[in-house]
């Protein structure tokens, strides 16, 4: 009887270490209107800074740009398309990837005095341009790993705990059955 207790209490701590996916999860972490950055008109010669949705949403909310998916579906990730909106210079509004990344000498939106001077393209997800309006909303979703990377000093603890004593119990039952 002994050793069954001791081995479930070393099988219950091994668990503990082994779980974690079924912690990781995307969370809500906010939303922003495109035109809610900085103003494309009032900004130097080549203009404010440009960002991907996932750049934008890393400068808002913290974090990096990777851990998140961005929608213009709403707050449920379920829903989330990973796509957001942007204002592209000279051109207008888009909806395009949340990654989406083409800037202005690799990272302005570009020339307030010249549309053609090599800013095809260009785009930000967080500028006061073109996409001005509520509906012009981006959703970011953060992802959270609450199962920790490493397991915490109390788990470790009752995992050797359990499978010393497990050991000690199998050597016990040893003795007991030579003599």
């Amino acid at each position: 009887m002994y050793f069954r207790s001791v081995l479930a209490a070393a099988v219950t701590s091994a668990a503990l270490l082994s779980a974690g996916a079924a912690d990781a999860a995307y969370v809500f972490a906010g939303s922003w209107r495109v035109d809610q950055g900085p103003a494309w008109d009032g900004s130097g010669a080549n203009g404010p800074l440009a960002y991907s949705a996932q750049e934008a949403a890393a400068l808002l909310f913290g974090g990096k740009a990777s851990d998140y998916v961005i929608s213009t579906a709403g707050k449920d990730f379920a829903d989330a398309d990973k796509v957001a909106w942007y204002s592209i210079l000279g051109s207008g509004i888009g909806i395009m990837d949340q990654d989406y990344s083409v800037k202005y000498l690799g990272q302005y939106y570009g020339p307030t005095a010249d549309h053609d001077n090599g800013s095809f393209g260009v785009a930000s997800a967080y500028v006061n341009d073109w996409a001005v309006g509520e509906r012009f909303t981006n959703y970011a979703f953060h992802f959270v790993d609450d199962s920790g990377a490493v397991p915490e000093p109390a788990t470790w603890a009752l995992t050797i705990t359990g499978f010393g004593l497990a050991g000690a119990g199998l050597r016990r039952r040893r003795r007991a059955a030579a003599t």
